[in-house]
C-alpha cells in the first residue's frame, strides 16, 4: 500500500490474527483472575470492618486499613481498564481491523502488537502522561 494510504482491511494473515488472539485471551483470563482475587478481598474486607467495629482501632491501624482499601480499588479500576482495552482488541480482530492504527489508518508493526497486543494506535501517537 502507498505510505500515506488508510487501510481498511488488517495486513496481518489469519494464523497471524489468531496468535494474538490466543495471547490476548490469555491475558483476559488473567485479568479475569485477578479481578476475582481483588473483588473477593475487597467483600471479605467489608465483612470484616462490620465485626471489628465494635472495639476501637488505633489511628495509625485504620489509615493503613484505608491506604491498603483504596491501593486496591485503585487496581480494580486499572484492571477494569485494561479488561476493555483487550476486549476492544479482541472485537478488532473479529472484524478484521486488528492491527490498523486507529489514529493514521497505517499498519502498526508486528513488533508493537507483540509488546503491547491490546493496542490500536502506533507508538508515535501514543499518548504521553
Amino acid at each position: 500500500p502507498e505510505e500515506d494510504e488508510r487501510l481498511t482491511v488488517t495486513y496481518l494473515n489469519a494464523k497471524e490474527l489468531k496468535h494474538f488472539e490466543k495471547i490476548l485471551l490469555k491475558k483476559r483470563g488473567e485479568v479475569l483472575r485477578d479481578l476475582d482475587f481483588l473483588k473477593s478481598h475487597f467483600s471479605d474486607e467489608n465483612e470484616e470492618d462490620s465485626v471489628n467495629s465494635s472495639y476501637s482501632m488505633h489511628m495509625a491501624d485504620h489509615g493503613t486499613d484505608t491506604m491498603d482499601r483504596e491501593q486496591r480499588f485503585l487496581f480494580i479500576a486499572r484492571d477494569e481498564k485494561y479488561l476493555g482495552y483487550i476486549d476492544k482488541a479482541l472485537e478488532r480482530i473479529r472484524n478484521k481491523t486488528y492491527g490498523i492504527c486507529a489514529i493514521s489508518g497505517k499498519p502498526i508493526p508486528k513488533a508493537r502488537l507483540e509488546a503491547v497486543p491490546h493496542t490500536a494506535v502506533r507508538i508515535e501517537y501514543k499518548k504521553r502522561p
